[in-house]
């Protein structure tokens, strides 16, 4: 039986929708690997990895390794020369990483660790990571449906701050930003599951790939090669290089 004291302490059950930084634990059921995938040009990742003994990708939010065990896939299998791919996929979630580690199926070429990209300790982590392969920067680094969460919970100083670590990290980027209308998605999801909701009033960066552009081209050194296409849910792909880098 149900005492008044149990009811008035029960824990209102967290809804999986309301997933205040994007980490949805069950993300890959209605977003498909492989069509996000598909954009990225096969030409691109002979180039990568083209004359080079290994090639070194970070992957920004991975969730549950879904993706991230599936661009290593992808990459393998276009990949020119003798190059071994290792992958760092990073989420802030530590239950998410366990379910990655659980579940990865090439554990000696991609490794998966609980990293917030915006803390402070993030680059410590990650240089640690390079300095084992005894590199300075990933070769690549892709960052797929992130960017809004970061901008939602750090503002708009907060996504600069991102793009400009990532302009030190990388050589290529691959960035699948959301648009303004998924931020006005998201905070309509918030309100209807009554959980706390956030202030888009205070974003002044609204045109996002544009923002974006020209930010890193404009303070990072990096400029945008081309968009590679929509991915299934009608957002852009792009990639974007250093510029001693083509």
């Amino acid at each position: 039986m149900t005492t008044q004291s149990n009811e008035l302490n029960e824990v209102k059950p967290f809804h999986p929708g309301a997933a205040r930084f994007g980490n949805f634990i069950n993300y890959y059921n209605f977003n498909s690997v492989s069509k996000r995938l598909n954009p990225i040009p096969s030409e691109f990742i002979s180039n990568l990895t083209l004359n080079s003994n290994s090639v070194l990708c970070l992957d920004i939010g991975c969730n549950s390794g879904e993706l991230t065990s599936g661009l290593y896939t992808y990459l393998v299998s276009n990949a020119k020369g003798n190059a071994e791919i290792f992958i760092l996929g990073i989420d802030l979630d530590d239950v998410l990483i366990t379910r990655c580690n659980e579940s990865n199926p090439h554990p000696n070429n991609i490794t998966f660790q609980q990293i917030d990209i915006m803390e402070e300790t993030a680059m410590t982590q990650l240089k640690s990571f390079l300095d084992a392969h005894k590199r300075s920067e990933f070769d690549l680094v892709t960052c797929f449906s992130t960017t809004m969460w970061i901008h939602l919970n750090h503002g708009d100083m907060g996504l600069d701050r991102f793009l400009k670590k990532i302009s030190t990290l990388s050589r290529f980027f691959i960035l699948e930003p959301q648009e303004w209308k998924s931020y006005k998605s998201a905070v309509r999801r918030m309100t209807r599951l009554e959980t706390e909701v956030f202030e888009l009033d205070k974003l002044k960066i609204r045109d996002i790939s544009s923002h974006v552009s020209e930010f890193l081209r404009n303070k990072c050194g990096m400029d945008s090669s081309e968009c590679w296409g929509v991915t299934s849910w009608g957002r852009n792909l792009y990639m974007f290089h250093k510029r001693c880098y083509k």
